[in-house]
């Protein structure tokens, strides 16, 4: 995962993140958290090689 940029306050930021294969960005993924913004990108990982989420 690669942190791709934090936007917001410090008492609210959201992260977007993304998930990198043979470095290719396979997903990318924001959330309130770094861990949130890494499970959103590993799920949109996940669709693109056609695993049911």
């Amino acid at each position: 995962y690669r942190l791709a940029g934090e936007s917001g306050p410090d008492h609210k930021k959201t992260f977007t993140v993304q998930v990198f294969l043979n470095s290719n960005c396979i997903g990318t993924g924001s959330g309130f958290s770094k861990r949130d913004a890494e499970q959103m990108a590993a799920k949109e990982a996940l669709v693109l090689f056609g695993e049911p989420v």
